[in-house]
């Protein structure tokens, strides 16, 4: 029902390779990502992008196989777009691997609530310290990305947690997508039978922001699909189908969530497929 993407979908390097979880993980994690081999110093330490709202939520892993050290981070649902350079991950001989969970199943490996948590940064002790404890010493093992997938799988359904499910919230998220994220509160309640007032607690704490606020990230997503990936996208059927005003108020949106119009969002996607690695400079010239 729901696949949600970067704003580069079409990016494979040595920078950034993204691989699907086994199916047992597909409900729960998006996609693991990392580099397919330590940073050489080189080109793809330079490598940069813009990250968009994806309505996931990110541990990230720096190995460093030169000092044998680790450092790590737990990146909570952002509804806000950003520029990141490679480089920033560490000096040369450093890998990056990195689990991308949906923000309404990382909660199945936490004990601890996100509330409070949006567009923030953490320590992964702070949220996933089992997780942490069990795949590092695994990181510096596996030799290439593949290994280090099949090491997180294994850490993962040893660490999952189903009973913490609320099936109130997966109600509520089920119709977001089923609305193509149009859905009212009040359409909310009525579908899963719960007052407001719960629901924003629920959403508080599993994912950290409100009912309203994720479903305009997933009623954006879905349009940024759509205007990527439909060869007959059409703006006034999107205008419909979403459920804007009209079309000034959808290319409002998508811009304050993707920093550039539709045209240029898909240049730069298309760019990242023909050139594999972009520089600074080349993404701010689109911006």
């Amino acid at each position: 029902m729901y696949y949600p993407i970067t704003a580069a979908p079409f990016r494979k390097n040595s920078g950034y390779t993204e691989v699907e979880p086994c199916a047992l993980l597909r409900p729960y994690v998006r996609c693991f990502w990392g580099t397919s081999a330590p940073f050489d110093g080189g080109t793809s330490m330079q490598d940069c992008g813009l990250v968009i709202p994806d309505t996931c939520m990110d541990i990230i892993f720096h190995v460093d196989h030169t000092e044998n050290r680790i450092n790590g981070s737990f990146c909570a649902l952002d509804d806000r777009s950003s520029l990141t350079l490679n480089e920033e991950a560490g000096t040369a001989g450093t890998s990056v691997f990195a689990i991308r969970f949906y923000a309404w199943a990382a909660f199945l490996f936490t004990e601890n609530s996100f509330s409070g948590s949006k567009n923030g940064r953490f320590s992964i002790d702070e949220f996933f310290p089992e997780i942490k404890k069990q795949l590092e010493p695994l990181l510096f093992e596996a030799g290439s990305l593949t290994d280090k997938v099949h090491a997180a799988e294994k850490v993962l359904l040893k660490n999952i947690h189903t009973e913490r499910s609320s099936p109130d919230l997966m109600n509520a998220v089920h119709y977001m997508i089923s609305m193509n994220g149009k859905a009212k509160i009040s359409d909310l309640t009525s579908c899963t039978a719960v007052s407001e007032r719960r629901l924003e607690r629920l959403f508080d704490r599993y994912t950290g922001t409100s009912p309203k606020n994720l479903c305009g990230l997933i009623r954006y997503q879905m349009l940024w699909r759509d205007i990527l990936f439909d060869s007959s996208f059409d703006p006034s059927d999107a205008v419909e189908k979403y459920g804007y005003f009209d079309q000034a108020h959808m290319l409002n949106d998508f811009r304050r969530r993707h920093m550039m119009n539709p045209k240029e969002a898909v240049s730069l996607a298309k760019k990242y497929a023909d050139v594999g690695f972009l520089q600074y400079k080349d993404l701010l010239s689109v911006l």
